[in-house]
């Protein structure tokens, strides 16, 4: 329980620190960013238009989530924990474990000291965030 406060608590200074942390990167930028992570990293199974509808969804056991109901489903888009689902730190038993290649060095890496991962895993959700149903 202590543990899963204390990543939370990390996690959730990281997120803050983003804008601080990348002040150079737009608003537009981040939303084009966690554009192309989805794609690439995502979009296989969940499909281009986040509803689940991906070339390789037909060849899984379990059926794929609408990414574009979240909000709809749960009552709001609780961004920092779609960005703990994304950062591996809640199991998702479809995902695998995060050491997984489908999470790969992408939501892991280091890039001049500061933490591509924590943007990555920020403009993700943002992404996600972008595209939920009105």
């Amino acid at each position: 329980m202590l543990r899963k406060i204390f990543i939370t608590l990390v996690f959730g200074i990281g997120v803050l620190l983003v804008s601080e942390t990348f002040p150079a990167v737009t608003q537009g930028a981040r939303e084009d960013r966690g554009q192309k992570l989805y794609m690439q990293y995502c979009a296989s199974c969940h499909g281009t238009d986040g509803k689940g509808g991906g070339p390789v969804a037909s060849s899984l056991k379990t059926a794929i989530p609408d990414l574009t109901t979240i909000e709809k489903r749960n009552g709001k888009f609780d961004q920092l924990r779609m960005q703990h689902i994304i950062a591996g730190e809640v199991e998702v038993a479809a995902h695998g474990q995060k050491e997984m290649p489908v999470w790969g060095y992408v939501f892991r890496q280091k890039a001049g000291g500061q933490s591509a991962a924590t943007l990555n895993v920020y403009t993700l959700a943002a992404y996600l965030k972008s595209i939920q149903a009105k």
